[in-house]
């Protein structure tokens, strides 16, 4: 199976509009109030209303939610995917009602994080202070050795863009890859190049080469 490729950190109507016409399979927006990148569930709505396109998923970020503040977004956003940054319990994934990815760090992993009820894991480079979007890569070794020992789906996250992406799917082999800051001229706002670029090298990557 080819690998997956997710732009995240999408905030502007136009950088939504130019992912679209690229064809990833995920597109995530985050609703943490102190990201740069944060928005509205509305805003997401309004600018998704008339789909994404076959195929391709609307993921929305949280960092330690409540579920009302989930469930609400997923229904104002028409979410697909809840993705979750902080330290939340199995309960509160499992009252979740779309599926749920959860972003993990190889040094500071959570107890018995193998059987979280989640559908995939997303390895990333955040901090404490900045759950995501750090633009700071994560050791390729450390995460090839995750991957091949997971029981769950992984997606691969941090400092990515179009020139090391190959590099990264090669060396870790996940599902897919996650990219926020290595597709933006700023925090927040897209470089239509960079975006075209980094989903042409996931898609013509062969890990046969």
């Amino acid at each position: 199976m080819n690998p997956l490729v997710k732009i995240c950190g999408l905030a502007r109507e136009e950088d939504v509009r130019l992912t679209m016409d690229v064809r990833p399979d995920a597109l995530g927006f985050i609703f943490w109030p102190r990201s740069p990148r944060a928005v509205r569930p509305e805003e997401v709505g309004s600018w998704t209303s008339g789909g994404l396109g076959e195929g391709a998923r609307k993921v929305g970020v949280f960092v330690n939610p409540e579920l009302q503040e989930v469930l609400d977004a997923i229904e104002a956003a028409g979410l697909d995917v809840v993705q979750l940054h902080g330290n939340e319990g199995e309960d509160l994934i499992r009252a979740i009602p779309v599926p749920v990815w959860k972003a993990l760090h190889v040094d500071r992993l959570p107890p018995n994080w193998e059987a979280l009820p989640v559908e995939a894991v997303l390895l990333d480079s955040g901090t404490v202070e900045m759950p995501g979007g750090t633009g700071h890569m994560v050791d390729m070794e450390r995460a090839r050795d995750f991957v091949s020992k997971s029981p769950l789906p992984v997606w691969l996250a941090g400092g990515l863009n179009a020139v090391n992406v190959t590099s990264a799917l090669k060396t870790v082999g996940p599902i897919g890859v996650d990219v926020v800051s290595g597709t933006e001229s700023a925090p927040g706002v897209k470089n239509p190049e960079a975006v075209r670029s980094f989903v042409q090298a996931v898609r013509e990557f062969d890990p046969n080469s």
